[in-house]
């Protein structure tokens, strides 16, 4: 906890509150919120020889989570925090154990053009997946804004998901981030930001693969538009991954740490006002200090094409060559590409994307590395009443593991060449009632496969929330 109290300060000094002489000028709330709920989890092993028991990876658990959330806000700044305890009691093994949830986040405005933010995210669970959705959230909900042309797959500082391949692990997880930016022109924006985190899984758990680790990012980004057609953007940044030995490690194996350095040049050209055209070049490297893996480099040349159709309807389409170059062994070819489309209608929103190309993971827990990978996913969601919405999604990915050169480090050379797969399908149904309640109903169904992990899933998950205004000034 003392990262987190050191968070904390800094978040402070960078908010800036003075108590009294602005306290007018201040908008201060606390909401509380308690939910009651029953998460539900089935995961069935294929092979009969699975090193893991299923009933290991089950949950039966009514759980009870109280939430506090504050907000202060000024011309010039913004402080949110959020922080949820949840109880568990698992009906499988009749075990409880409380989880944690905090966030913050701090905001200021130096002068109309230069701000600096600094977050926090903090997790106690053993839900990967919980996890990953609180990350991608806001801490104070708010309504959605027009999205962005849609010209890349991912975020491009998008936070690392962990794998639930794992299952139930109980691991600690907390991110802190540090950024600024200053605008000197129109649409042009210097800046710079550092991100540290850390993850830790409990000692008493144990299971082939997973890894604890340190993580230090640094990062410069510097835009610049030329005219109302021409903009160029730049990014650069470095990571630091310092990982402990695996504990299920039988081979006195090298150091774990590695170092990633990624570049980045795009230009955007705007033809017309619903016509944008984009080329793009980046360049990765993963450098192992362990011996036994393959040093790699992935350069991606990329032209795009973002069209709105309308204000309701917009479409992106991209692609180019790849070209993948290993310390060790020959050089790969290959390419890259991306599809995406966004429809919203009067009381619904569509989402649809694919794409291919390589990539690397090394902060999935699993120390996943490199690979080449397919992902496609569907979002459909739809409001019948103000108080009732439905959300369906579904996702198909495919990643092939490559490591030519590479030296196994456990039992067979499979196991840094192999094919994973995974499809899913899910459905939430929200319906809010009395103003302060709200009773929500998820499912998901996972299918995986891949070396020593074949199984599929099913997860139900209940819940009622009631939210209250407990002060305001």
């Amino acid at each position: 906890m003392g990262n987190l109290r050191k968070a904390g300060v800094v978040l402070l000094v960078l908010t800036g509150i003075h108590p009294a002489s602005e306290i007018w000028a201040r908008q201060n709330i606390i909401i509380g919120e308690l939910s009651v709920g029953y998460d539900f989890q089935d995961r069935n092993y294929k092979q009969a020889s699975a090193a893991i028991d299923s009933d290991e990876e089950n949950a039966r658990s009514p759980f009870i989570s109280p939430r506090v959330r504050f907000s202060s806000r000024d011309v010039s700044d913004l402080l949110e925090f959020t922080y949820a305890p949840t109880f568990y009691y698992d009906d499988v093994d009749s075990s409880h154990f409380v989880g944690h949830d905090l966030a913050l986040l701090a905001e200021k405005n130096i002068n109309r053009d230069w701000v600096v933010q600094a977050t926090n995210s903090y997790y106690y669970g053993e839900d990967s997946l919980a996890d990953n959705q609180l990350r991608g959230e806001s801490i104070f909900p708010r309504e959605k804004t027009t999205e962005p042309s849609i010209g890349a797959e991912r975020t491009v500082n998008a936070p690392d998901e962990l794998s639930d391949v794992i299952g139930r692990q109980r691991y600690q997880r907390n991110d802190f981030g540090l950024s600024t930016d200053y605008t000197y022109a129109q649409d042009s924006v210097v800046g710079a930001g550092y991100n540290y985190g850390v993850l830790r899984y409990d000692d008493e758990e144990t299971f082939s693969g997973e890894s604890d680790y340190d993580r230090h990012e640094a990062i410069g980004r510097l835009s610049y538009r030329f005219n109302y057609q021409w903009q160029v953007e730049t990014e650069g940044r470095y990571v630091k991954g310092m990982y402990d030995e695996p504990r299920w490690s039988v081979i006195d194996t090298a150091e774990d740490d590695l170092e990633e350095y990624h570049a980045r040049v795009r230009t955007n050209y705007r033809w017309r006002p619903h016509d944008v055209y984009f080329g793009e070049y980046s360049y990765v490297e993963t450098v192992y200090e362990d011996e036994n893996r393959n040093n790699s480099v992935i350069h991606n040349m990329t032209l795009g094409w973002s069209h709105d159709f309308s204000p309701r309807l917009r479409m992106t389409l991209s692609g180019g060559p790849s070209l993948v170059t290993f310390e060790e062994g020959d050089d790969e070819n290959g390419y890259n590409a991306y599809a995406g489309l966004v429809y919203t209608f009067q009381q619904a929103t569509l989402s649809a994307n694919t794409s291919y190309g390589y990539e690397f993971d090394n902060f999935d827990g699993l120390r996943t590395g490199l690979s080449k990978t397919w992902r496609s996913e569907l979002e459909c969601s739809y409001r019948f009443v103000p108080e009732l919405e439905a959300i369906f999604t579904t996702g198909y990915e495919r990643r092939d593991q490559e490591q030519p050169g590479g030296t196994a480090t456990i039992f067979d050379s499979d196991s840094l060449n192999y094919t994973e797969e995974t499809y899913d399908v899910g459905l939430r149904v929200g319906y809010g009632f009395l103003q302060r309640y709200k009773l929500a109903a998820s499912y998901r169904y996972a299918d995986h496969s891949e070396l020593y992990e074949d199984y599929d899933e099913h997860r139900f998950l209940l819940t009622l929330t009631a939210a209250y205004d407990l002060l305001k000034w």
